[in-house]
Protein backbone atom coordinates (compact mmCIF):
# COMPACT_ATOMS: atom_id res chain seq x y z
CA UNK A 1 0.00 0.00 0.00
CA UNK A 2 1.47 3.32 -1.05
CA UNK A 3 1.98 5.95 1.63
CA UNK A 4 0.26 9.28 1.46
CA UNK A 5 2.81 11.94 0.41
CA UNK A 6 2.87 15.48 1.80
CA UNK A 7 1.19 17.99 -0.49
CA UNK A 8 3.45 20.66 -1.98
CA UNK A 9 2.93 24.40 -1.46
CA UNK A 10 0.34 25.86 -3.70
CA UNK A 11 1.13 28.96 -5.73
CA UNK A 12 -1.10 31.05 -3.46
CA UNK A 13 0.67 29.81 -0.33
CA UNK A 14 4.06 30.53 -1.89
CA UNK A 15 3.01 34.06 -2.76
CA UNK A 16 1.75 34.60 0.79
CA UNK A 17 5.08 33.45 2.24
CA UNK A 18 7.02 35.74 -0.12
CA UNK A 19 4.78 38.65 0.81
CA UNK A 20 5.33 37.99 4.53
CA UNK A 21 9.10 37.86 4.03
CA UNK A 22 8.98 41.12 2.05
CA UNK A 23 7.03 42.80 4.84
CA UNK A 24 9.50 41.57 7.46
CA UNK A 25 12.45 42.83 5.40
CA UNK A 26 10.67 46.16 4.96
CA UNK A 27 10.24 46.42 8.72
CA UNK A 28 13.78 45.30 9.48
CA UNK A 29 15.67 47.42 6.93
CA UNK A 30 14.90 50.83 8.52
CA UNK A 31 15.99 49.45 11.89
CA UNK A 32 19.27 48.21 10.41
CA UNK A 33 19.87 51.54 8.66
CA UNK A 34 19.09 53.41 11.87
CA UNK A 35 21.55 51.25 13.80
CA UNK A 36 24.26 51.82 11.18
CA UNK A 37 23.70 55.57 11.25
CA UNK A 38 23.82 55.59 15.05
CA UNK A 39 27.15 53.75 14.94
CA UNK A 40 28.50 56.11 12.28
CA UNK A 41 27.42 59.17 14.24
CA UNK A 42 29.15 57.77 17.33
CA UNK A 43 32.36 57.43 15.30
CA UNK A 44 31.91 60.98 14.07
CA UNK A 45 31.46 62.27 17.61
CA UNK A 46 34.61 60.45 18.72
CA UNK A 47 36.63 62.03 15.92
CA UNK A 48 35.35 65.50 16.71
CA UNK A 49 36.24 64.85 20.34
CA UNK A 50 39.78 64.01 19.19
CA UNK A 51 39.95 67.33 17.36
CA UNK A 52 38.88 69.17 20.49
CA UNK A 53 41.46 67.38 22.64
CA UNK A 54 44.18 68.02 20.04
CA UNK A 55 43.35 71.73 20.00
CA UNK A 56 43.55 71.90 23.79
CA UNK A 57 46.86 70.01 23.92
CA UNK A 58 48.24 72.24 21.18
CA UNK A 59 47.08 75.31 23.12
CA UNK A 60 48.75 74.05 26.30
CA UNK A 61 52.04 73.52 24.46
CA UNK A 62 52.12 76.80 22.52
CA UNK A 63 50.07 79.11 24.73
CA UNK A 64 47.54 79.77 21.97
CA UNK A 65 45.60 77.97 19.25
CA UNK A 66 46.97 77.47 15.72
CA UNK A 67 45.93 80.03 13.10
CA UNK A 68 43.53 79.37 10.24
CA UNK A 69 46.66 79.46 8.10
CA UNK A 70 50.20 80.67 8.67
CA UNK A 71 53.29 80.14 10.81
CA UNK A 72 53.00 78.30 14.12
CA UNK A 73 53.86 78.26 17.00
CA UNK A 74 55.51 81.62 16.29
CA UNK A 75 53.88 84.08 13.85
CA UNK A 76 57.17 84.43 11.92
CA UNK A 77 59.46 81.85 10.28
CA UNK A 78 61.79 80.43 12.90
CA UNK A 79 63.68 77.20 13.32
CA UNK A 80 60.84 75.79 15.44
CA UNK A 81 57.94 77.09 13.36
CA UNK A 82 56.04 75.51 10.50
CA UNK A 83 53.82 77.09 7.89
CA UNK A 84 50.53 75.53 6.98
CA UNK A 85 46.85 75.29 7.72
CA UNK A 86 45.15 74.77 11.06
CA UNK A 87 44.74 71.01 10.62
CA UNK A 88 48.37 70.76 9.47
CA UNK A 89 49.49 72.25 12.79
CA UNK A 90 47.25 69.81 14.69
CA UNK A 91 48.88 66.72 13.14
CA UNK A 92 51.49 66.27 15.92
CA UNK A 93 48.63 66.23 18.44
CA UNK A 94 46.67 63.65 16.45
CA UNK A 95 49.46 61.04 16.54
CA UNK A 96 50.75 62.19 13.15
CA UNK A 97 53.97 63.88 14.25
CA UNK A 98 56.14 61.82 11.90
CA UNK A 99 54.01 62.81 8.95
CA UNK A 100 54.14 66.46 10.00
CA UNK A 101 57.93 66.27 10.15
CA UNK A 102 58.06 64.58 6.75
CA UNK A 103 57.07 67.95 5.25
CA UNK A 104 60.28 69.56 6.46
CA UNK A 105 62.22 71.58 3.90
CA UNK A 106 64.92 74.19 4.11
CA UNK A 107 65.41 75.07 0.47
CA UNK A 108 63.63 77.60 -1.71
CA UNK A 109 60.04 77.11 -2.76
CA UNK A 110 60.06 76.63 -6.56
CA UNK A 111 56.38 77.53 -6.76
CA UNK A 112 56.96 80.95 -5.24
CA UNK A 113 54.19 80.47 -2.69
CA UNK A 114 54.02 81.63 0.92
CA UNK A 115 56.10 81.15 3.05
CA UNK A 116 58.79 81.45 0.38
CA UNK A 117 62.48 80.50 0.64
CA UNK A 118 63.82 78.86 3.76
CA UNK A 119 60.57 77.45 5.09
CA UNK A 120 60.71 74.75 7.73
CA UNK A 121 57.45 72.90 7.26
CA UNK A 122 55.14 73.50 4.37
CA UNK A 123 51.78 71.89 3.61
CA UNK A 124 51.35 72.76 -0.03
CA UNK A 125 51.70 71.39 -3.54
CA UNK A 126 54.33 68.93 -4.65
CA UNK A 127 57.01 69.86 -7.15
CA UNK A 128 60.60 68.89 -7.79
CA UNK A 129 62.66 69.69 -4.73
CA UNK A 130 59.68 70.35 -2.44
CA UNK A 131 58.83 68.36 0.69
CA UNK A 132 56.34 65.53 0.83
CA UNK A 133 52.95 66.60 -0.45
CA UNK A 134 51.17 66.37 2.88
CA UNK A 135 48.08 68.03 1.44
CA UNK A 136 47.32 65.00 -0.74
CA UNK A 137 47.00 62.67 2.25
CA UNK A 138 43.55 62.00 3.71
CA UNK A 139 43.60 61.07 7.39
CA UNK A 140 40.88 58.90 8.92
CA UNK A 141 40.50 61.26 11.87
CA UNK A 142 39.25 63.96 9.50
CA UNK A 143 36.61 61.77 7.81
CA UNK A 144 33.04 61.19 9.00
CA UNK A 145 31.82 57.70 7.96
CA UNK A 146 28.38 59.14 7.12
CA UNK A 147 29.71 61.81 4.74
CA UNK A 148 28.38 60.81 1.27
CA UNK A 149 30.77 63.13 -0.55
CA UNK A 150 34.10 61.61 0.49
CA UNK A 151 35.98 60.42 -2.62
CA UNK A 152 37.87 57.14 -2.78
CA UNK A 153 41.18 58.99 -3.05
CA UNK A 154 42.56 62.49 -3.30
CA UNK A 155 40.42 65.18 -4.91
CA UNK A 156 41.77 67.04 -7.93
CA UNK A 157 41.83 70.81 -7.61
CA UNK A 158 39.55 72.31 -10.26
CA UNK A 159 41.83 75.34 -10.70
CA UNK A 160 45.26 73.84 -11.25
CA UNK A 161 44.90 70.07 -11.24
CA UNK A 162 46.67 69.44 -7.93
CA UNK A 163 45.54 66.52 -5.75
CA UNK A 164 44.35 67.26 -2.23
CA UNK A 165 43.15 65.19 0.71
CA UNK A 166 39.63 65.72 2.01
CA UNK A 167 38.00 66.42 5.36
CA UNK A 168 34.48 66.15 6.73
CA UNK A 169 35.18 68.85 9.33
CA UNK A 170 35.94 72.56 9.35
CA UNK A 171 36.90 75.16 11.90
CA UNK A 172 35.24 78.35 13.04
CA UNK A 173 37.06 81.23 11.33
CA UNK A 174 35.85 83.62 14.03
CA UNK A 175 38.18 81.73 16.39
CA UNK A 176 41.19 80.87 14.26
CA UNK A 177 41.27 83.90 11.98
CA UNK A 178 40.55 87.60 12.37
CA UNK A 179 37.62 89.54 10.90
CA UNK A 180 36.33 93.09 10.78
CA UNK A 181 33.96 93.30 13.74
CA UNK A 182 31.24 95.06 11.71
CA UNK A 183 31.36 93.41 8.29
CA UNK A 184 32.88 90.05 9.29
CA UNK A 185 35.18 90.33 6.28
CA UNK A 186 38.46 88.46 6.96
CA UNK A 187 41.40 90.68 7.88
CA UNK A 188 43.97 87.97 8.66
CA UNK A 189 44.21 84.19 8.59
CA UNK A 190 46.89 84.31 11.25
CA UNK A 191 44.92 84.52 14.46
CA UNK A 192 46.36 83.46 17.81
CA UNK A 193 43.26 82.77 19.88
CA UNK A 194 43.50 81.75 23.50
CA UNK A 195 41.03 79.53 25.23
CA UNK A 196 38.72 81.42 27.55
CA UNK A 197 40.06 84.93 26.92
CA UNK A 198 39.22 84.77 23.19
CA UNK A 199 35.77 83.37 23.95
CA UNK A 200 34.15 85.81 26.38
CA UNK A 201 30.72 84.29 25.64
CA UNK A 202 32.02 81.09 27.24
CA UNK A 203 33.94 78.12 25.85
CA UNK A 204 30.95 75.83 26.38
CA UNK A 205 28.78 78.11 24.22
CA UNK A 206 31.19 78.74 21.33
CA UNK A 207 31.69 76.49 18.29
CA UNK A 208 35.24 75.36 17.61
CA UNK A 209 34.74 72.71 14.90
CA UNK A 210 31.73 71.80 12.79
CA UNK A 211 30.78 69.20 10.22
CA UNK A 212 30.99 70.09 6.56
CA UNK A 213 30.94 67.86 3.48
CA UNK A 214 34.30 66.84 2.08
CA UNK A 215 33.09 67.82 -1.40
CA UNK A 216 30.46 70.53 -1.32
CA UNK A 217 29.57 72.35 -4.54
CA UNK A 218 26.81 74.78 -5.44
CA UNK A 219 26.22 74.05 -9.11
CA UNK A 220 23.40 76.58 -9.42
CA UNK A 221 25.82 79.47 -8.98
CA UNK A 222 28.99 77.88 -10.25
CA UNK A 223 30.60 78.07 -6.79
CA UNK A 224 32.93 75.08 -6.64
CA UNK A 225 35.64 74.24 -4.16
CA UNK A 226 39.19 74.45 -5.39
CA UNK A 227 40.61 72.37 -2.59
CA UNK A 228 38.78 69.89 -0.47
CA UNK A 229 40.91 69.53 2.60
CA UNK A 230 39.51 72.15 4.95
CA UNK A 231 42.20 74.48 6.25
CA UNK A 232 44.64 73.06 3.66
CA UNK A 233 44.35 75.68 0.96
CA UNK A 234 45.57 79.20 0.22
CA UNK A 235 42.65 81.61 -0.24
CA UNK A 236 41.20 82.04 -3.69
CA UNK A 237 38.36 83.83 -5.50
CA UNK A 238 36.02 82.36 -8.10
CA UNK A 239 32.76 83.47 -9.71
CA UNK A 240 32.80 86.71 -7.73
CA UNK A 241 32.81 84.91 -4.39
CA UNK A 242 35.64 85.13 -1.87
CA UNK A 243 36.02 81.63 -0.54
CA UNK A 244 38.01 80.12 2.28
CA UNK A 245 37.67 76.54 3.54
CA UNK A 246 36.08 77.64 6.83
CA UNK A 247 32.78 78.91 8.18
CA UNK A 248 31.85 82.13 9.93
CA UNK A 249 33.22 84.94 7.74
CA UNK A 250 31.63 87.16 5.13
CA UNK A 251 31.93 86.61 1.40
CA UNK A 252 31.03 89.19 -1.19
CA UNK A 253 27.48 87.84 -1.06
CA UNK A 254 27.37 87.91 2.77
CA UNK A 255 25.21 84.80 2.65
CA UNK A 256 27.28 82.76 5.09
CA UNK A 257 27.17 85.00 8.15
CA UNK A 258 24.35 85.70 10.55
CA UNK A 259 21.27 83.50 11.09
CA UNK A 260 21.12 82.55 7.39
CA UNK A 261 24.41 80.67 7.81
CA UNK A 262 22.60 77.89 9.70
CA UNK A 263 23.99 74.41 8.99
CA UNK A 264 22.58 72.32 6.14
CA UNK A 265 21.02 68.94 6.94
CA UNK A 266 21.83 66.16 4.45
CA UNK A 267 22.20 68.29 1.32
CA UNK A 268 23.09 66.64 -1.98
CA UNK A 269 26.87 66.94 -2.53
CA UNK A 270 26.25 68.57 -5.92
CA UNK A 271 23.79 71.08 -4.51
CA UNK A 272 25.51 72.08 -1.29
CA UNK A 273 26.61 75.54 -0.15
CA UNK A 274 30.37 75.27 0.51
CA UNK A 275 30.38 78.38 2.67
CA UNK A 276 28.15 76.76 5.30
CA UNK A 277 28.37 73.82 7.66
CA UNK A 278 26.65 70.64 6.45
CA UNK A 279 25.81 67.42 8.24
CA UNK A 280 25.01 63.96 6.81
CA UNK A 281 23.16 62.98 9.99
CA UNK A 282 19.33 63.18 9.92
CA UNK A 283 19.23 63.75 13.67
CA UNK A 284 21.31 66.94 13.61
CA UNK A 285 24.86 68.16 13.26
CA UNK A 286 27.76 67.23 15.53
CA UNK A 287 29.93 70.11 16.79
CA UNK A 288 32.96 70.55 19.02
CA UNK A 289 32.80 73.41 21.52
CA UNK A 290 35.57 75.56 22.89
CA UNK A 291 35.74 73.57 26.13
CA UNK A 292 36.46 70.42 24.11
CA UNK A 293 33.02 68.89 24.61
CA UNK A 294 30.95 67.49 21.75
CA UNK A 295 27.22 67.81 21.24
CA UNK A 296 24.57 67.36 18.56
CA UNK A 297 22.55 70.39 17.47
CA UNK A 298 18.96 69.64 16.46
CA UNK A 299 17.88 70.08 12.81
CA UNK A 300 15.22 72.55 13.92
CA UNK A 301 17.63 74.90 15.68
CA UNK A 302 17.03 78.55 14.81
CA UNK A 303 19.57 80.48 12.80
CA UNK A 304 19.73 83.05 15.59
CA UNK A 305 20.88 80.47 18.12
CA UNK A 306 23.33 79.00 15.60
CA UNK A 307 24.99 82.35 14.89
CA UNK A 308 25.15 83.18 18.60
CA UNK A 309 27.18 79.98 19.06
CA UNK A 310 29.44 80.90 16.13
CA UNK A 311 30.38 84.33 17.54
CA UNK A 312 32.82 84.01 20.45
CA UNK A 313 32.19 87.47 21.91
CA UNK A 314 28.86 88.73 20.62
CA UNK A 315 27.25 88.82 24.03
CA UNK A 316 24.15 87.01 22.77
CA UNK A 317 21.97 84.83 24.96
CA UNK A 318 21.52 81.41 23.41
CA UNK A 319 17.94 80.40 22.70
CA UNK A 320 16.04 77.62 24.41
CA UNK A 321 16.76 75.42 21.38
CA UNK A 322 20.47 75.24 22.29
Amino acid sequence: MRGIGRAAFSLVELLVVIAIIAVLIGLLLPAVQKAREAAAQTQCRNKMKQLGLAAHHCHDAAGHLPPAQGWFPTPQPTAAAGWGTHFFHLLPYLEQDSFYKSAAAGGPNPLGEDPGPGRVYFSSAAATGTPAFVGSRTFAVFICPSDPSVPSGAYTNVLNGRAWGTSSYAGNYLIFGEVDKKSYQPTSDRGAARLSSSMPDGTSYTLLYVERYAICELNSTGLRRACLWDWWQVNWTVAGNDYRPTIGFATSANDNIGPQSIFQVRPMPGNCDPSRAATPHPGGTVVTLGDGSVRTLAPGMSGTTWWAACTPGGGEVLGTDW
